[in-house]
């Protein structure tokens, strides 16, 4: 029978590396509070239509027409089925699409019209366009269930139009967050968690925070409606392909980016390696040099209280709440390439909660949207 000091060995050489871990993305919480953070930018950023829209989690460039896409939802002050606020004694606002032009000069911003799309219920994530057949991607935590919207988006004329085409939904596909399209009728979806946060906050605090790997990446094929869980990872979030066969895929929980090999025929992933970063990642891009721009939450608890009074501090009695004129959570850029590894670009609190970046390297603009910032932070290098 072994020894009571024997036993306690193996239990720590079993669990060691995994308390490290654990350890080492906590002390975030301390490192990383608003009072204790790092600030540094390399970029000249600026907000632009902060007077207009807010709540913008994801971007996406459509560099043939310089122009980005934005999912924007101010009903995220009052749900979010991601972090668990559910605000439901007033009405909640619909969220939709923009359309913002950064190429032409004259710095223009439209919403996007939804043809074919009825209803009150929507509330967008992330999106993906594949530009051969013009379908974009995008996902809507609606109050019936979340779920993948498509629509056939046309950009030439004089005002961009997304015409509905379908709603997918899917057993497999429950907690969608993150989208990336391989083609027109195949794309990779993250679901971010096992236990949805609207059936159960407490089971999902715990796979949170223990970095639990509940959360998966799926296949999903439209011409056949079929789906198959390709990896599995705690707390899946941002996804991207870096070229045609190495994809990206954040790890929130971990404070960690993990890199996948792509079969281009069957589409399975194979990990190869992860690499950390100092703040928890969410959404991921790639420009057209290769590099992976990696945007994310320095502070979790700042971003969870955030959240939890956005409904009060963005109305009236809010302008005077003390809880409002507390410190915002951060903001985390960086660029990340296998050769030359990380590169910080711009960490500070003065824009809050952002989360999706994306650079159009010929033209020199950079965008970066926030979870719960108003407008959006741009720049020209």
């Amino acid at each position: 029978m072994p020894s009571a000091t024997t036993t306690l060995l193996l239990f720590v050489a079993l669990l060691g590396p995994y308390l490290w871990t654990r350890i080492q993305v906590l002390s975030l919480f301390i490192s990383n509070s608003p009072t204790k953070l790092e600030r540094m930018s390399v970029i000249p950023v600026g907000v632009k239509f902060a007077d207009r829209i807010r709540n913008c989690e994801d971007a996406l460039l459509v560099e043939e027409h310089g122009l980005a896409i934005l999912s924007c939802d101010p009903g995220r002050d009052k749900w979010n089925t991601v972090m668990g606020v559910f605000n439901l004694e007033e009405p909640i606002t619909r969220g939709g699409l923009w359309v913002y032009d950064y190429a032409s000069g004259t710095d223009t911003l439209t919403e996007l019209e939804l043809v074919g799309y009825e209803g009150e219920d929507l509330h967008p994530l992330g999106l993906s366009f594949d530009a051969p057949t013009s379908k974009l991607f995008m996902v809507n935590h609606g109050s019936r269930g979340s779920r993948i919207e498509v629509f056939h988006l046309k950009l030439s004329g004089e005002q961009p139009v997304a015409t509905h085409e379908r709603s997918i939904i899917h057993p497999l596909i429950n907690t969608p967050n993150s989208i990336t399209a391989i083609n027109g009728n195949e794309i990779y979806v993250t679901n971010d968690h096992y236990y949805e946060v609207r059936k159960s906050k407490v089971l999902a605090l715990i796979e949170t925070y223990a970095a639990i790997p509940g959360g998966n990446v799926v296949h999903f094929d439209l011409s056949t409606d079929t789906a198959r869980v390709v990896a599995r990872l705690p707390y899946a979030n941002g996804i991207e392909f870096i070229n045609d066969t190495t994809l990206a895929v954040s790890s929130t929980s971990t404070a960690a980016v993990r890199i996948y090999e792509a079969d281009p025929k069957t589409h399975d992933l194979t990990f190869r390696y992860s690499f950390n970063v100092p703040f928890m990642p969410d959404n991921l891009s790639t420009d057209k040099n290769g590099v992976l721009l990696i945007t994310g939450h320095p502070h979790p608890p700042s971003l969870t209280k955030y959240a939890t009074t956005r409904a009060l501090c963005n109305s009236e009695e809010g302008k005077t709440a003390e809880v409002c004129k507390e410190a915002t959570p951060g903001t985390w850029i960086s660029e990340w390439t296998a050769e030359g590894g990380r590169k910080d670009l711009f960490v500070d609190t003065w824009y809050p909660s952002g989360c999706t970046t994306a650079r159009d390297v010929e033209r020199k603009v950079g965008i970066a949207t926030g979870l719960y910032g108003k407008g959006i932070l741009v720049w020209k290098e």
